[in-house]
């Protein structure tokens, strides 16, 4: 019997240490106490979006969390009306330039072109953190009246050359960050075209062009703002309560 109590010990203490207390969109905090009211646990390149709309007046708010590639790096979260894609994609991408972290308007003319300009939904409160690694870009965009649902693009790279992102890697987990979001629901989807989308507009890059099926955001992986621990993370922590309770009493 002695020996048994130590044992719930160790399972009280693993408890604390869970997977329930790493990093994802319910347990990350941000500087100025900055909160959203939805976030979602993207599914490739360990990334994270948090987001707010005001139906009010049609502003988004968002925070987008991403390990750059490497230290020197850069993350992007882009907008593209048009399709599930990186051409045309209205992007801002957060990197260091000069000893200070920037978040610049990049729109991505084609694979092969970026470029420096203003966005076609303005923009104000850009600012970007480091945290752990992490880095992230923070922004309010204006958009159009009853754009609630439209595609969305993240990426990482390695480098940035005289103030503008080199090229990311072509890795499947690079082809596979895009997806749908919806701003009422407070959901991602999958690959069909956003309800709201022009008429006519592509689901799919234009040929020639490399991309692969858009992916759903996986399940349970967007939450209110409010929303506690993930519900996997919640089993493991169940389980570890009801493993102390039996080895103390027995």
């Amino acid at each position: 019997m002695a020996t048994l109590v130590p044992v719930g010990i160790i399972f009280t203490i693993m408890l604390m240490i869970s997977p329930a207390y790493t990093l994802n969109c319910t347990t990350q905090k941000f500087s100025s106490n900055r909160v959203f009211q939805n976030c979602s646990d993207l599914p490739v390149l360990s990334s994270i979006l948090h987001w707010t709309y005001n139906s009010s007046n049609s502003t988004l708010s968002v925070a987008f969390t991403a390990p750059p590639a490497a230290a020197d790096g850069w993350v992007s979260w882009a907008i593209n009306p048009n399709g599930a894609y990186m051409a045309g994609a209205q992007s801002l991408i957060a990197f260091r330039q000069g000893g200070s972290l920037v978040v610049k308007p990049f729109v991505l003319n084609n694979y092969s072109s970026i470029v420096q300009t203003n966005l076609s939904y303005p923009v104000s409160g850009t600012s970007a953190e480091v945290v752990d690694g992490k880095m992230t870009l923070f922004a309010i965009f204006q958009l159009p009246e009853k754009m609630t649902k439209f595609y969305h693009i993240w990426q990482v790279g390695a480098a940035v050359a005289s103030g503008v992102p080199r090229k990311h890697e072509f890795e499947p987990a690079n082809l596979n960050a895009k997806g749908t979001l919806d701003l009422i629901a407070g959901l991602g989807g999958s690959g069909g075209a956003p309800g709201n989308a022009p008429s006519g507009s592509p689901s799919s890059p234009p040929s020639g062009t490399p991309g692969s099926p858009s992916p759903s955001i996986a399940p349970g992986g967007s939450h209110g703002g409010d929303s506690g621990i993930r519900k996997s993370n919640m089993s493991f922590y169940l389980f570890l309560v009801l493993g102390s309770f039996i080895v103390l009493c027995f």
